[in-house]
């Protein structure tokens, strides 16, 4: 069953208010290749946020955006998705709902502040042009992995 972004995040945000963690499945290509589509992240509330936290934000009624934080500022912050090339989101700190404590890919768990996540986060591109080119040898790399499994 598929459940629309809007009504999943809204009923996230109302079971954050009781339970500490919250789990949801991943899916789109906006944060590739640090998050995948099938991967699960368990969202918390905040208490203090910083550069390379995931977070979760509804920066307009009903929209919802999970992207990296690239800058934080007075009144507001910059979020970034790792699979994006140009569009980066300016959001209040208000519109933040929740930010990823752990992803769950197959059997493997990487944990905020483990070494995998801020290796992630150093090491992917800041630079847009670089960037692509990243992406586009990170996806033609998975394409050609699923290719090599239906031999």
């Amino acid at each position: 069953m598929i459940i629309r972004n809007d009504i999943l995040f809204a009923s996230v945000k109302e079971m954050l208010k009781e339970k500490p963690e919250v789990k949801v499945v991943v899916k789109g290509d906006s944060m590739l290749p640090f998050l995948r589509t099938g991967d699960m992240v368990a969202l918390r509330k905040p208490h203090r946020l910083r550069t390379g936290m995931i977070a979760l934000v509804e920066p307009s009624e009903g929209v919802y955006i999970l992207h990296r934080i690239v800058k934080l500022g007075d009144e507001d912050m910059v979020l970034y998705g790792d699979g994006n090339i140009g569009v980066k989101e300016k959001v209040p700190y208000t519109a933040v709902v929740a930010v990823v404590q752990r992803v769950y890919r197959g059997k493997r768990i990487i944990n905020y502040g483990s070494f995998v996540w801020k290796m992630q986060n150093r090491l992917w591109p800041k630079n847009k042009l670089a960037r692509k080119y990243a992406l586009k040898v990170y996806r033609k790399g998975v394409k050609q992995l699923n290719k090599n499994k239906q031999l």
